[in-house]
């Protein structure tokens, strides 16, 4: 196939991805629209605004924060604090343990554990420098945790009607049950509003985890590298939740910020999508599926319970 031609190919099926996306308001259909433009045409023609992606998901999450309000925020906080702290130190200990088992590279099963137990992408590139994890073990456990997100993003809502499931308990469910910010908020954004407001709370607060972790594991590596802040964005969400709870909002303003909301979202799949290609793909060995597919098929269904039993 000629470079023009793929050029070409490359923009028609980026723009598809993000129309069809925003059109449907389902940030399902962008990530596999410009998942298959990049498999198909080796080319990720908006690499230079590859940035715009990580923006969009941020200010999507932080337009949540304005229909959430500061009150509901402390509440859900404080009812799912105990069920986050259980899932993330379980899922840990559970990850070294198989790693264990299957005779796992070191860095790679703690890069897998991290980003199964915490904020996928987030924890496995706050952790790598940390422990010096060579790019081939990055490559690995990021692809990993994006084909389990998109898993997540196209089976979760449909598991979750047919368990009839609430929209307070789907979006507690997706906070703790798949990896990445961006697919949690995506995937509770299909299933409804309520949904989504609660599955990004949960989530922040379980990505809040990343700095104890950081810590900890610096400590075992003797490394200078950890970098315990707190994220900004996170900031921006609390201080929207609490502007919130005082400006008075009428349903058409609401409705035209989760309109918003839901725009971003889908621009920021779609750019994920666009971001993997075969080579990091390719890199991906028996044992890394074995021990992330295997915890994470062990900890999605214990997140449900975790969520309806506590």
């Amino acid at each position: 196939m000629a470079t023009t031609t793929r050029n070409n190919l490359a923009w028609a099926g980026a723009l598809l991805a993000l129309l069809v996306g925003v059109y449907f308001r389902n940030p399902a259909y962008a990530l596999l629209l410009g998942l298959a433009t990049r498999l198909l045409t080796g080319i990720n023609p908006l690499h230079r605004v590859a940035n715009w992606g990580k923006l969009s998901l941020q200010t999507a999450i932080v337009l949540l924060g304005f229909t959430l309000g500061f009150d509901r925020l402390m509440q859900v906080s404080a009812d799912y604090g105990v069920v986050v702290a259980i899932f993330v130190l379980g899922t840990l200990a559970l990850g070294f343990a198989m790693a264990k088992i299957l005779a796992s590279e070191t860095n790679e099963a703690t890069l897998l554990s991290g980003g199964t137990a915490i904020c996928g992408g987030t924890a496995i590139a706050t952790l790598a420098p940390i422990i010096q994890a060579k790019p081939q073990h990055v490559g690995v456990a990021m692809a990993l945790v994006f084909l389990f997100n998109a898993v997540a993003l196209l089976t979760f809502p449909y598991i979750g009607h047919a368990l009839d499931l609430s929209q307070q308990d789907f979006g507690a469910w997706v906070a703790l049950a798949i990896h990445d910010t961006s697919s949690v908020v995506a995937t509770a954004a299909i299933y409804g509003d309520e949904a989504a407001v609660v599955a990004t709370t949960v989530k922040l607060g379980r990505t809040l985890w990343l700095i104890p972790l950081a810590f900890a594991v610096s400590l075992i590596y003797r490394s200078s590298e950890a970098r315990l802040r707190v994220p900004g964005f996170i900031l921006l969400f609390i201080a929207a939740a609490v502007l919130g709870s005082f400006i008075p909002m009428n349903d058409a303003l609401l409705g035209g910020i989760s309109v918003l909301s839901k725009a971003l979202l889908v621009v920021a799949l779609g750019m994920i999508g666009l971001e993997i290609d075969r080579a990091t793909l390719s890199q991906i060995s028996w044992r890394s599926i074995a021990l992330g597919m295997g915890l994470w098929i062990l900890v999605a269904p214990a997140a449900l319970l975790l969520v309806l039993w506590l």
